[in-house]
C-alpha cells in the first residue's frame, strides 16, 4: 500500500544568511560589462579581502559577505524577472565570479553558487512553488545547494544510488550524498535521485528534486576538511524516509541527466571564470613581492628570468579569460557551448596550477608558509582542476565534439 506525502513546506532552519531587514530593490540599475567588473572589483576588497584569510585559518564560512552582496542587488540582478532587458547572463556572471575570486575563491563559491542553483531551480520548478520560490529569493538571500555526487558515483552519474520512489502525494527519498557545497548554510538542496530501475543505467532513470533541508528525515553531516576552499563549507547529506510532495519535483520525471547536462556546462565555465581570478591575485602577488625583494644587490624584477615568468603567467591568463569568455557569449546568444564550456574549465584548471605553482616557487620558502597569500592560492586552484569533471573526462567530451562535428 503507497504511502502518502503531505504537501506544506516546512521553515527554514535558523542557521542561514539574514537580510539586513529589508528586501533588495527590484529596480536593479543597468550594471554590465566593464562597469560591472569595476563595481564588484570594489565589493570585493571591501568585502572579502579584509575577512578571506582569517575565515580560510578557522574553515568558517563568511556568511556576511553574501548578505551583503544580497544586500546591494548584485544577487537579483541574475534573477530572470529583474535581470537587464538582454543582459548578458553567463558573461556577466563569469566576470563577477573572476572578480569575487581574486579576492577569495571560497567566498566566490559561497556567492555564486546560490545565484546559479537559485536561478536553475526558477527554471524548472512549477508554478505555483514557483512564486513562492521566486518571493523568498526576492525578500531575503536564500542558499541553494546541489547533491549529485556519492561515494561510487562520482562523474559517473548513472551509477547514482540515491533513491526516490514514487508514493501518493508525491515521493520517498533515500540515500547519502557525499560533497555538496555550502550544504551547511543551505535552504534547499537539489537532490539528484534515481526515479528508475536501481540497476539501470538508461537516460531517464535520473531525476532532480528541490529538497528544503530542515525537512524530517534530512541529516546535514559534518563538513569535510579540505586541502583548499577551506572557507567553503562542503558536507555529506543523508536522506532517510523523506516524505517529498511531488510538486518540489524539478522538471519532468526521468529528465535528471538532461538537466545535468545543460547546467553541467554554465557551471564548467564559471569554475574556469574562478580559476582565473586566483591566477590574476597569484601574479600580483608575485609582482608586488619581486618590486620589493632585493637579490645580489638589486630588486627581483630586474632579473629577466623573473620578468619572463610574470609574462607566461599573464599569457596564460588572457588566453583562459578568453577561453571563459567565448564559452558565456555562446551561451548567451542561445548556442550550444558544451565544447567550449569543457575548453574553458581544461585549461583554465591546468593554467592556474601553473601559475600558482610558479608563483610558489618564485617567492621561496615565503611562497610555501602562510607568511604569503599564495600558498592558500596554490591550496584553492587545485579544486578548480578537479570540479565538474577532471581532466581526462573533458579530453574525451572534447574528443567527442570534434569527432561529431569536427574542429574550429
Amino acid at each position: 500500500m503507497k504511502s502518502s506525502v503531505a504537501t506544506n513546506l516546512p521553515t527554514r532552519q535558523a542557521e542561514r544568511p539574514q537580510a539586513n531587514g529589508h528586501r533588495a530593490d527590484l529596480d536593479i540599475p543597468a550594471r554590465t560589462g566593464e562597469e560591472l567588473r569595476s563595481t564588484i572589483r570594489r565589493f570585493a576588497a571591501d568585502e572579502i579581502s579584509p575577512i578571506a584569510l582569517e575565515h580560510d585559518l578557522l574553515g568558517t564560512s563568511p556568511l556576511q559577505a553574501y548578505r551583503a552582496f544580497w544586500d546591494r542587488g548584485f544577487a537579483a540582478q541574475f534573477v530572470p524577472e529583474t535581470g537587464q532587458e538582454g543582459a548578458a547572463y553567463m558573461a556577466d556572471g563569469c566576470l563577477v565570479a573572476e572578480e569575487l575570486a581574486y579576492a577569495c575563491a571560497a567566498t566566490a563559491s559561497l556567492i555564486m553558487l546560490p545565484v546559479f542553483f537559485n536561478r536553475v531551480v526558477l527554471a524548472n520548478l512549477a508554478e505555483p512553488r514557483r512564486s513562492a520560490f521566486l518571493k523568498q529569493i526576492l525578500s531575503e538571500p536564500v542558499v541553494t545547494s546541489f547533491a549529485a555526487s556519492e561515494r561510487g558515483a562520482g562523474s559517473d552519474l548513472l551509477a547514482v544510488e540515491t533513491s526516490a520512489t514514487a508514493v501518493d502525494g508525491g515521493y520517498v527519498l533515500e540515500g547519502r550524498k557525499e560533497y555538496s557545497s555550502n550544504l551547511g548554510h543551505a535552504a534547499y538542496v537539489i537532490v539528484v535521485a534515481r526515479t528508475g530501475p536501481a540497476a539501470g543505467r538508461s537516460n531517464d532513470a535520473l531525476t532532480w528534486f528541490l529538497v528544503p533541508t530542515d525537512m524530517p528525515g534530512v541529516k546535514v553531516g559534518e563538513r569535510w576538511q579540505t586541502l583548499g576552499l577551506r572557507s567553503m563549507n562542503l558536507s555529506p547529506l543523508e536522506l532517510r524516509n523523506v516524505q517529498l510532495p511531488a510538486d518540489l519535483r524539478l522538471g519532468e520525471e526521468g529528465g535528471g541527466l538532461s538537466l545535468m547536462i545543460q547546467s553541467l556546462s554554465q557551471s564548467r565555465t564559471g569554475i574556469a571564470a574562478i580559476a582565473v581570478g586566483i591566477a590574476r591575485r597569484a601574479r600580483d602577488e608575485v609582482l608586488a613581492y619581486g618590486t620589493k625583494r632585493r637579490l645580489y644587490g638589486d630588486k627581483l624584477v630586474k632579473l629577466q628570468d623573473y620578468r619572463f615568468r610574470i609574462a607566461e603567467m599573464e599569457k596564460d591568463i588572457a588566453a583562459a579569460r578568453a577561453l571563459v569568455q567565448l564559452s558565456a557569449s555562446n551561451y548567451d546568444r542561445g548556442l550550444d557551448h558544451a565544447k567550449e564550456a569543457s575548453i574553458a574549465k581544461l585549461y583554465a584548471g591546468q593554467m592556474v596550477m601553473r601559475v600558482t605553482e610558479a608563483a610558489s616557487v618564485m617567492l621561496g620558502s615565503v611562497g610555501y608558509t602562510g607568511q604569503s597569500l599564495v600558498e592558500k592560492l596554490f591550496r584553492d586552484a587545485r579544486h578548480t582542476a578537479i570540479v565538474e569533471g577532471t581532466e581526462p573526462i573533458h579530453k574525451e567530451l572534447i574528443f567527442a565534439s570534434v569527432l561529431r562535428r569536427g574542429g574550429y
